[in-house]
């Protein structure tokens, strides 16, 4: 179904404009009110990331919120907090004021059901149908006292890790949310940090999973094992090896498939995404492991681990869910259990583990014209091509951003030659079909 607001990842977009000016973010509680009590929700637990516009936004969503939903405030949390809390409650949602990845100027709202998973697109469509009916309501902002016991709860389920000495660990925590709570999980005598304190002026600037190459300076100058990198808002996680190599989340999930199968805990079954490496899919098929495919967004892959009863899945952004341990992707809980592989392994044997990575390249293309794939033909004659002459030996994924104006063309190949003229064939049909130059 089309949606106005709603993308992969809820609403999104600068903090304090349409759709996200205080008196809009009033109505959207107002909206969340009504669709949740239609729902027999009884209770909403609320958290958000350290942005200067995130406890504002917070406290105009309460006041529309009108009283109609008890509260549980996590106040300062990473995400995948709001969705265990969810989780454990009866009858509750959860809503989290952040934008991830995006730069401090940026905030939205994620939404969460009773199972701590993201809102289904039904109920998204319902919320945007009440948004936008209500009128405009004038209410105070309330004071959103923290209970704390609830963050406390997350924190103890996920355990922590005592790194052994020689171990040494550089933790980038993007000024973000997950800046509070990581010292008190990731504890030893040789962890260094970067991107703390949590702070809403800074907040991925620079810093964390989609700035690595600081990180990757840190731990090569330390002489490091190992680099970890959380987004703003905590549900993604990316490494580095000791010389400074990504490890992103394909890589990640191709580790700990391997240490639950040689632990004796065999998979039935691991999901990724359209955008998964197809050296990743070669690599769990060596090990007859099957390995299921759909469309991006970590609500797709939580859909197909339910529908399967698997537990393990991942994007390679660094999005990466373990049922067994909560209900989204959680980058405090991947890296603990990335560490435990690693930890498992022979320094000498640390990072040989890896796949061999498919070549791949990702163009995007601006475009005002946000046409549907299928209506631009010289693209798909391109794609029917290039399927046509090339078969399994390429891979393309065609798909307009969710939060973007933006066409992105993804291709892999098993060479880097096939890969680059593939792509130069699509973007050249795409650019046509759309009037871009």
């Amino acid at each position: 179904m089309e949606l106005s607001y709603f993308g992969t990842d809820g609403i999104r977009g600068r903090a304090f404009e349409p759709p996200l000016t205080l008196e809009e973010v009033g109505r959207w509680g107002q909206a969340w009110a009504q669709v949740a009590r239609a729902r027999g929700i009884e209770e909403l637990v609320i958290g958000w990331d350290p942005r200067l516009s995130s406890e504002p936004m917070a406290r105009a969503f309460v006041a529309g919120l009108g009283g109609q939903l008890r509260l549980c405030v996590l106040g300062l949390v990473p995400t995948p907090a709001v969705a265990y809390a969810a989780a454990t409650r009866p009858l509750a949602w959860g809503l989290v004021l952040s934008a991830s990845h995006n730069p401090p100027e940026d905030n939205g709202i994620k939404g969460f059901d009773g199972r701590g998973e993201k809102l289904p697109e039904e109920d998204e469509a319902a919320l945007e149908a009440a948004f936008q009916a209500l009128p405009a309501r004038a209410a105070p902002t309330p004071e959103l006292p923290v209970q704390s016991a609830a963050a406390e709860a997350y924190l103890n389920h996920l355990g922590g890790l005592d790194l052994p000495t020689g171990f040494g660990l550089v933790v980038d925590c993007a000024h973000g949310a997950t800046a509070p709570w990581a010292p008190r999980l990731f504890r030893g005598p040789d962890v260094h940090w970067l991107g703390v304190p949590a702070d809403g002026a800074r907040i991925n600037l620079g810093v964390g999973s989609t700035h690595i190459d600081q990180l990757a300076a840190r731990v090569t100058a330390q002489g490091a094992a190992a680099g970890i990198a959380f987004d703003g808002d905590g549900d993604r996680c990316l490494m580095v090896d000791h010389q400074g190599v990504l490890v992103d989340g394909d890589q990640l999930l191709w580790l700990l498939a391997q240490d639950l199968h040689h632990g004796g805990q065999p998979l039935p079954g691991v999901v990724g995404t359209v955008m998964s490496n197809g050296g990743l899919e070669e690599a769990l098929a060596g090990l007859g492991i099957p390995f299921v495919r759909t469309p991006v967004g970590d609500k797709h892959m939580l859909r197909e681990l339910g529908r399967r009863g698997w537990d393990l899945a991942a994007e390679a952004s660094g999005h990466i869910v373990q049922k067994h341990v909560g209900p989204s992707g959680d980058g405090m809980a991947t890296a603990l259990a990335a560490l435990v592989a690693l930890l498992r392994r022979g320094a000498a044997e640390r990072w040989s583990w890896r796949f061999r990575p498919w070549p791949l390249r990702l163009v995007n293309i601006l475009a005002g014209d946000r046409r549907p794939v299928e209506a631009c033909p010289r693209l798909v004659e391109a794609i029917q091509d290039l399927e046509a002459r090339h078969g399994a030996a390429l891979r393309m994924v065609i798909r307009w951003s969710g939060t973007e104006p933006k066409l992105r063309l993804m291709v892999e190949a098993r060479e880097t030659g096939l890969m680059n003229r593939a792509l130069e064939s699509l973007e050249l049909a795409a650019r046509a079909d759309l009037a871009v130059n």
